[in-house]
């Protein structure tokens, strides 16, 4: 019986553990994230004219870029050739990095 215990308390922890990798991986349902963008210049989001990046969810991104479109806009860089082509490795990277040089 004890066994029959331990082993169940076990097999809770293992899924617990389980379950907040999942939460925390990028991939996990609900944490598809993109770059929101500032631009310092209203409708231009020209490399030079980027003021600040944040990774976040696509939700939260979206609805703060819809409350100024001309100076805030959503970015999903996973297919940017820059990505692609191996300069950055993910496109978190590249939100985060490309834009402070």
């Amino acid at each position: 019986m004890k066994q029959l215990i331990h082993g169940a308390i076990a097999a809770t922890f293992v899924a617990a553990s389980a379950t907040v990798a999942l939460a925390q991986s990028s991939t996990a349902p609900g944490q598809d994230r993109v770059c929101l963008v500032t631009s310092k210049n209203p409708n231009s989001f020209n490399d030079t004219d980027v003021s600040g990046t944040k990774w976040l969810p696509r939700k939260a991104a979206e609805a703060q870029a819809s409350k100024d479109p001309t100076t805030l806009r959503v970015f999903d860089y996973s297919k940017d050739p820059l990505v692609t082509g191996g300069t950055y490795a993910s496109a978190e990277d590249l939100c985060n990095k490309h834009f402070t040089n």
